[in-house]
């Protein structure tokens, strides 16, 4: 029990500084829906993605509550147009999520997302299945942006395929292509 009580203080640092990515990475590089995407693979080999651009990869480590263990993550992120920022992160955990824990961390990911900003407002979140794992389909506006993405759990990952953009500049045919793109290795 305690174990996922850290668990949940680590999802709402990698939600606060999910948000201080994006807005340290906000810029205007050009990308087409053509064939010109980047496909990488994961540092540690465990998924692959395409971007519209060649992404930026950034780590970093967070202590956890407990002063012994810590949250590590890689964040992929990459401009589209002048339209947004497509964004691969891979959290991992100290261990697994397990038993049912699996969604209620996901669930306090969206909870840190949402409430990072008073303006936010969550417009959907969907529990779905991806990959034989728990993942939730989501859409969060606030002010005049949007965050639309997926997370999904698997073992002691958690993988967020997001964009975030301006309100009303979402190519939802891009988007889709950049989440059909993820593959678990």
């Amino acid at each position: 029990m305690k174990k996922t009580g850290l668990k949940k203080v680590g999802i709402w640092f990698l939600a606060l500084s999910l948000f201080a990515f994006h807005l340290f990475f906000r810029t205007a590089l050009h990308a087409d829906t053509g064939a010109s995407w980047t496909q990488i693979f994961a540092k540690s080999g465990e998924c692959q993605i395409s971007f519209p651009s060649t992404p930026q990869m950034i780590q970093q480590t967070l202590p956890l509550a407990d002063g012994v263990n810590r949250l590590s993550y890689d964040v992929y992120l990459a401009p589209h147009e002048d339209k947004g920022v497509f964004l691969l992160l891979i959290a991992t955990y100290p261990a697994p999520m397990a038993g049912g824990h699996e969604v209620a961390g996901l669930e306090g990911l969206l909870s840190g997302i949402v409430n990072h900003n008073p303006e936010n407002r969550l417009v959907y979140a969907d529990l779905i299945d991806l990959f034989s794992h728990p993942a939730v389909d989501f859409l969060v506006e606030g002010g005049g942006s949007y965050f639309r993405g997926q997370a999904v759990m698997v073992g002691n990952k958690l993988y967020l395929i997001a964009m975030e953009g301006m309100k009303g500049k979402m190519d939802e045919a891009v988007y889709t292509r950049f989440l059909k793109s993820f593959n678990l290795n």
